[in-house]
């Protein structure tokens, strides 16, 4: 096949969609371009735990199969991605980013990378983090089997963690989306310091059988994407409960922006000291700029407080 342009690997999940619906590309097309890139720049960013190219080309074929009927299971059919490396894959290492696990393995896959399976996605890689998801904390970002996460827009400044190497891989076009964890802010750090989407959805949604745990009080996985939109159609297949772990809620998640709430019928509370002290004073400005864009969006903004906490 013709290598994909640069602009297209930055296309979003449901933009990839439209084109496999169209035949303007195959899956098989797809998961061999994702690979090579995230092969080829992976390491760059210290962002490639483990490739598993040839796993990928088997299910990329087995997604064009139900492409050739018009079978759609999901919008993540035949779409590549990427898993932060503290979720187990059968039968190659999950080394959870330390060197004691460099050699683990083990004999199933996590749930959520099942129900990924089942809707058609491809997996076409394990992504870094930092070792233990920061278990042992962040004061040394080279913390990792794999190197300090590299920020793609800026190869001098950390991409931040643990789910390093899912925010560079999904920030430099390496994958569509990937599946990231979070204890408290795990996702949304690294997807912040990388300028993508990244979504911690409410404790319980998603299965963490098959994860490295934390905290099991604290910790999720969640989807991190080009766009919010994506994050929804990744989310809506990987919620739902799972008897596998003791802390499911049971519940799933549906993606219908069709029956979103308006913005003026929401309510947004905000903690002002989270915005006035405890912020850096150099990122305040930021801050309230967020609070006034969010305000122009309609919704209503309230202050509270927080309980005084042990």
């Amino acid at each position: 096949m013709p290598e994909l342009s640069e602009e297209l690997y930055f296309s979003t999940v449901a933009e990839w969609n439209i084109k496999l619906k169209a035949k303007q590309v195959s899956a098989m097309e797809l998961a061999r371009a994702f690979a090579a890139r995230l092969e080829k720049l992976g390491p760059r960013y210290n962002a490639l735990a483990l490739p598993l190219t040839e796993r990928a080309v088997k299910k990329a074929k087995s997604a064009d199969d139900d492409i050739k009927r018009d079978r759609f299971r999901s919008q993540l059919l035949g779409i590549p991605f990427g898993a932060k490396d503290l979720l187990s894959v059968a039968g190659v290492p999950t080394t959870w980013g330390a060197k004691p696990y460099a050699a683990q393995v083990f004999d199933y896959d996590a749930t959520v990378l099942q129900k990924l399976d089942k809707v058609g996605a491809v997996l076409i890689g394990k992504l870094s983090m930092v070792e233990l998801a920061g278990g042992g904390g962040y004061r040394f970002p080279a913390a990792s089997l794999f190197g300090p996460g590299i920020n793609p827009w800026d190869r001098s400044r950390w991409s931040g963690g643990s789910s390093s190497g899912s925010g560079s891989a999904v920030a430099a076009g390496l994958v569509p989306f990937a599946i990231g964890s979070e204890t408290s802010g795990s996702i949304l750090t690294p997807s912040a310091y990388c300028g993508i989407t990244g979504l911690r959805p409410t404790y319980g949604l998603v299965s963490r059988h098959g994860a490295m745990p934390l905290s099991w009080t604290m910790d999720k996985l969640g989807p991190m994407c080009h766009s919010a939109e994506d994050c929804g159609l990744v989310l809506a297949a990987m919620a739902g409960g799972d008897s596998n772990d003791p802390g499911s809620a049971g519940k799933s998640f549906y993606y219908a922006p069709e029956f979103a709430r308006k913005m003026e019928d929401l309510r947004l509370g905000y903690a002002p000291v989270d915005f006035a002290e405890w912020a850096e004073p150099a990122a305040r400005p930021a801050f309230e700029k967020a609070l006034a864009d969010l305000r122009a969006l309609g919704l209503k903004v309230v202050e509270t407080k927080l309980p005084e906490l042990p």
